[in-house]
């Protein structure tokens, strides 16, 4: 990003280097309604939805969005789903499969818990797949574990058999379809056994660090197996757009609270918001090391553990 170093010779030198921040998001994620059946005990949601709007997008807003993206042509991933259980949205199906319509170059990318995955719904997905990859967020393998985890109302036999007739049916039907179950690494979990367990059973699995997203996950210290550092290498918020459901561009998809808002996409585009003056000042603050004016970055650590 011009400008961030004041040696002008280092400045010419990142050019060369490193890559430029874009001037359209890679990646997009939308989220086309509000909601959730899960509370999990890393996730700032179970508070966050009772302080913040709740709602659906309008159609007209979501055309609006896939239209601007459509039209740059250079948004590598769209996920339409934030801060959600995707397949609260009824229409989410038809809703990738617009977008894969209009923006045949993206991938697209959800991911669920996996507690709604019923028949009729895997059914429609393999056999009309739109969907680069779908990543289950499934805590563990033990269902003890899983339940005091996950929380809300998911029942961990239910939601693995979901699973497990999601990959016969992929299997037959849709053998492109990428399938990730993918947790939380916390001290709670067998993460190395829940893994293993699904490449056992033909599709990809992996751990993430714990975070505490911004610092809106009080539970952060007892869950972390490790030690925590500041997460400084974080690159969301210099590629990534977050859109929540009344068009509100937030800086980062942990920011549950909507404490740093950039714009709105039904007053400008995406490209106005993402290019604007406010922005482009936490980029270079981000990028210079600076957090003073940043607070969802200064309070936003990781675990030590990978």
């Amino acid at each position: 990003m011009p400008g961030v170093d004041s040696r002008w010779w280092a400045n010419i030198a990142k050019r060369m280097v490193y890559r430029s921040v874009p001037s359209f998001p890679r990646m997009i994620q939308i989220q086309t309604r509000t909601g959730c059946n899960a509370a999990c005990i890393f996730c700032p949601y179970p508070d966050a939805s009772e302080k913040v709007p709740k709602g659906q997008m309008t159609d007209m807003l979501f055309h609006k969005i896939v239209a601007e993206v459509a039209q740059r042509n250079v948004t590598k991933r769209i996920s339409p789903y934030l801060m959600n259980e995707p397949f609260f949205d009824k229409e989410i199906l038809d809703k990738v499969r617009y977008i894969k319509k209009k923006v045949p170059k993206a991938r697209l990318v959800l991911t669920t818990n996996g507690s709604l995955l019923t028949e009729a719904i895997v059914e429609d997905l393999v056999k009309n797949n739109p969907l680069r990859a779908l990543y289950i967020s499934m805590q563990g393998i033990e269902k003890e574990a899983y339940e005091a985890t996950m929380r809300g109302t998911l029942v961990f036999d239910k939601t693995k058999k979901n699973v497990e007739h999601l990959i016969d049916m992929r299997n037959r039907y849709a053998p492109n379809l990428k399938i990730v179950v993918t947790m939380v690494k916390t001290n709670r979990i067998k993460a190395e056994e829940a893994v293993s367990y699904w490449e056992s059973r033909g599709v990809e699995a992996k751990y993430t660090q714990l975070e505490n997203r911004g610092g809106n996950t009080e539970a952060f210290d007892t869950l972390n197996a490790g030690d925590r550092r500041i997460f400084l290498d974080c690159s969301r918020l210099l590629k990534n757009a977050y859109i929540l459901f009344n068009g509100d561009m937030v800086l980062c998809c942990t920011d549950y609270y909507k404490t740093m808002v950039l714009g709105n996409i039904a007053d400008a585009s995406i490209a106005e918001i993402w290019n604007s003056e406010h922005a482009r000042k936490i980029r270079s603050d981000f990028l210079k090391g600076d957090l003073s004016h940043i607070p969802l970055c200064a309070e936003c650590f990781v675990s030590t553990i990978t």
